[in-house]
């Protein structure tokens, strides 16, 4: 016959407690774990809304306009670049996911970037710190577009005049479209045809 003993009782007491903190603890970093997700889910969609609201889609729009008509580096290029600027702060302060940005503003930034780049890098070499941490998500970004087997991180400079001709036409409240024009594939039929007899 088995002894309970006082030991015996407080001894399994304990370690029904410290297994009931073990499983509460789990339960917490899992609880943790998800509030941050949903919080980086609801920091990107209300960033989301500022870039698809004004005062950001008359910047796009005028910015576009500008760009059509060649002019250098407009002053709502500088406001679209400070948007971005924060976006890759959030992202570095882990704010916000990586990936998620790729998939919701990956196109814009590319594109952006690329326009931009010279004008960039110029005031880069007066301070190391300007647009930094746009310019190191840009370089996530990109990682990210070559895993998934996209080619959109450099664009042409038909695509980028392309990009603000789309970006003209913005207005504000509308969805933001997730990439770029597709141009259709060749199938054949556009080829001339050769109606000579063999």
């Amino acid at each position: 016959m088995v002894q309970i003993t006082a030991e015996s009782v407080a001894a399994t007491a304990h370690c029904v407690i410290a297994a009931t903190g073990v499983v509460a603890l789990v339960f917490a970093v899992v609880e943790l774990r998800q509030k941050r997700q949903s919080d980086k889910i609801g920091h990107l969609l209300e960033k989301e809304r500022e870039f698809e609201r004004d005062p950001i889609a008359g910047w796009r729009r005028e910015c576009a306009k500008k760009r059509l008509k060649n002019e250098e580096y407009p002053s709502e290029a500088q406001d679209l670049l400070n948007f971005f600027e924060t976006i890759g702060l959030l992202v570095r302060r882990k704010f916000l996911d990586v990936d998620d940005v790729w998939s919701c503003f990956g196109y814009w930034m590319f594109n952006v970037y690329a326009d931009f780049r010279d004008d960039i890098e110029q005031e880069q070499k007066e301070d190391g710190s300007y647009y930094l941490d746009f310019c190191n998500l840009i370089e996530k970004l990109r990682k990210i577009e070559d895993q998934e087997g996209g080619q959109g991180d450099r664009p042409s400079k038909e695509d980028i005049r392309e990009f603000w001709e789309d970006e003209s036409k913005v207005g504000a409240g509308e969805p933001v479209r997730k990439a770029r024009r597709r141009k259709p594939k060749s199938t054949g039929d556009d080829k001339p045809k050769d109606n000579k007899p063999h």
